[in-house]
């Protein structure tokens, strides 16, 4: 059988790891990025069983692992009292669990890793600063209209995925009424050196304060030396870019009688970074012919459950499992989308409800709190043993 040529639009975390996927399924790829050099902003990603091991299935998971935190426990506090709802230890008893560890990394450390690994495998062609601006299925295959800087270029593979994220080009093509779903919410996301902060607060925890219509995340990364933080507060600026620089007084504003311990760690960074959060509803077709969907592009969901990056990864696995060795391109796709969107919309789902459950107010958040305080200490990543135990 002739190598299959798969075309990739978009270098992120999905389509770094669908590229590597791809090549070990014995495809031939060109992964093109409208990008001219691959950075990602200041901003922390968790990854949690279900995706490192797909990351060791790819033999890319010490290259990662290098630039992370394992944390040894997770704690739920309540950010006006300081208080603690829920946790339990991680670490090496979560990966017995679970079968696979649970990491926190800077998200360009972990394209940094993946895209090292690209860059080691002949059959993968990277084309940084290339633009796609439309394609054409045709007989067997599909035609890529490129732009770069030196004009427009056309390229033919036997199949394209969009893996180029929540505004995507391929998915507008095949899905033009699906557009983004604004959230009412924004991220404010920062990262600061962890010499600066009490040495309590900088320990290998995963910390989530929660309060009335707002909440914070704090944890470790750059092996130890930093501290991401991310904190998500009501926004109605829907225009607001993809990310701007932030007002740090209003982002304190959201703050104000929360205690010391939090607030330590919002008074710490002197610049933060907003975004405004974006989904889909989910979606019932992926892909048509020889074209699919991959990671946000797909089936972007808020980040509430930590699991964007870890959907795409497996998305990546599911994808080149159908394709190798596949004489029927399309019909490897539909599998492909068969096999992972049921699963993705029950995430994004659940990632809705919790942006709810986070935002409580008033008495529901009284009994919120109080059902957290009394559940056994292993019930918060229980009830998520159908994210963590997946297999591909």
């Amino acid at each position: 059988m002739p190598t299959r040529s798969i075309a990739i639009a978009g270098a992120g975390i999905g389509g770094l790891t669908a590229a590597l996927a791809l090549a070990q399924a014995g495809c031939a790829v060109t992964l093109v990025e409208r990008a001219e050099v691959l950075e990602e902003a200041g901003a922390g990603v968790q990854l949690a069983a279900n995706a490192t091991r797909c990351l060791r299935a790819l033999g890319v998971y010490e290259r990662v692992a290098e630039h992370a935190v394992i944390p040894t426990a997770f704690a739920v506090l309540d950010g006006r009292a300081g208080t603690r709802l829920a946790g339990g230890p991680m670490g090496a008893q979560a990966e017995a669990r679970f079968g696979g560890p649970f990491l926190v990394i800077h998200r360009a450390d972990l394209q940094a890793a993946l895209l090292a690994a690209v860059r080691e495998v002949p059959a993968i062609t990277l084309k940084l600063g290339h633009a796609l601006e439309s394609f054409t299925p045709e007989a067997g295959g599909v035609s890529l209209n490129l732009r770069q800087a030196g004009g427009t270029e056309t390229l033919r593979a036997d199949a394209l995925i969009g893996a180029d994220g929540l505004r995507s080009v391929v998915r507008r093509t095949l899905q033009p009424q699906a557009a983004p779903c604004f959230r009412h919410r924004a991220a404010w996301r920062a990262t600061v050196p962890a010499e600066t902060l009490p040495a309590a607060l900088t320990d290998p925890v995963t910390r989530l304060w929660i309060g009335p219509g707002a909440h914070l995340v704090t944890y470790p990364v750059k092996a130890g030396r930093a501290i991401n933080l991310v904190a998500v507060t009501p926004d109605e600026r829907e225009a607001h870019g993809w990310s701007e620089a932030a007002d740090r007084d209003e982002l304190l504003a959201h703050y104000r009688g929360w205690c010391a311990p939090a607030r330590a760690m919002l008074d710490a960074p002197e610049r933060w970074l907003r975004w405004a959060l974006f989904d889909l509803d989910p979606l019932t077709d992926w892909g048509d012919g020889p074209v699919t969907l991959l990671g946000d592009a797909a089936h972007a969901m808020p980040p509430f459950l930590a699991q964007g990056a870890a959907q795409a990864i497996e998305d990546a696995v599911v994808l080149a499992r159908e394709l190798e060795g596949a004489d029927d391109i399309p019909a490897a796709l539909r599998r492909y989308e068969a096999a992972r969107q049921p699963r993705t919309a029950r995430v994004q789902r659940a990632a809705r409800g919790m942006d709810r459950i986070y935002h409580l107010k008033g008495p529901a958040r009284l009994a919120r709190d109080l059902v957290m305080r009394v559940q056994p200490e292993s019930a918060v990543l229980e009830r998520y043993r159908w994210i963590y135990d997946w297999r591909a």
